[in-house]
């Protein structure tokens, strides 16, 4: 290991978690937050130091998404995103971006801004919230000198149960606690989007290298079911079990195991 690289570990579970533990502890100017399987282009680090050097106004930048794998549901394989990566060639200038994927941002936000812890585990949504409250310091830019492949790669996930309920209870957590994503986008974009792939991909059985659809169906179902109940917390997915169950109860609720018991 190069001797200027720490290794810091947290004692909890949680991309919001332990994002906060190295946002906590970060002494350099700038902060890169990457997913784990994405392949950046081979200018992209010293792309984005000059775009934030150049952008004063700005508290973070983000690079072009050249490719992603995640609609093809089996995922794209390294050597074809490094492909992607290195040949990107640039079509437009740079423009404000109000999302938070993969964000290259100036460490002095922490001061300021962290993660929603109450997002547990994979934390669906969280880079979004974050990007929310760093709008309000400064812009975010998309900066279209550099680009980055997303890999999606299926394996090393999250129970489909827990992303299940994560997709409809995380949304419609976020905009009751500050507006964005608009009620708007989490009917159609969230709730009716995913809710309907989920739906079709169990019904019809569709061969996939990402085996959990009827676990994100029945977790899909089980976060409406707490919505409707008046019950919207996201770290609820805590007490799920990792594995969907076979059956539905006569209610249509998916019956499902209690890490630490019913609430």
């Amino acid at each position: 290991m190069h001797s200027e690289v720490r290794v810091v570990l947290s004692g909890r579970l949680g991309t919001s978690v332990q994002r906060n533990v190295a946002a906590r502890l970060a002494e350099t100017p700038y902060t890169l937050f990457l997913d784990d399987d994405v392949e950046l282009a081979p200018n992209f680090i010293q792309s984005m130091e000059l775009c934030l050097q150049h952008s004063l106004d700005a508290v973070a930048a983000t690079g072009v998404l050249v490719v992603d794998g995640a609609p093809g549901d089996t995922g794209l394989d390294r050597e074809s995103a490094r492909a992607y990566a290195k040949n990107y060639l640039r079509q437009r200038t740079n423009y404000d971006h109000g999302e938070g994927q993969n964000l290259f941002v100036r460490t002095s936000i922490f001061e300021k801004v962290l993660f929603d812890e109450n997002l547990a585990l994979y934390g669906w949504l969280e880079d979004l919230d974050f990007a929310t409250n760093c709008l309000r310091f400064g812009r975010i830019i998309m900066n279209t000198e550099t680009c980055l492949a997303h890999l999606a790669t299926p394996s090393g996930r999250t129970s489909g149960l827990r992303f299940g309920y994560s997709q409809v209870v995380n949304p419609f957590y976020l905009w009751r606690k500050n507006g964005t994503p608009r009620l708007s986008q989490v009917i159609f974009r969230h709730w009716l989007a995913y809710f309907a792939y989920n739906c079709r991909r169990t019904l019809m059985q569709t061969p996939s290298q990402r085996n959990d659809r009827v676990g994100r169906f029945q977790g899909n179902i089980l976060g409406f079911y707490h919505l409707l109940a008046g019950r919207v917390d996201p770290s609820y997915i805590l007490n799920l079990t990792t594995k969907p169950s076979p059956s539905f109860t006569a209610a249509g609720v998916p019956r499902v195991s209690d890490a630490g018991g019913t609430r």
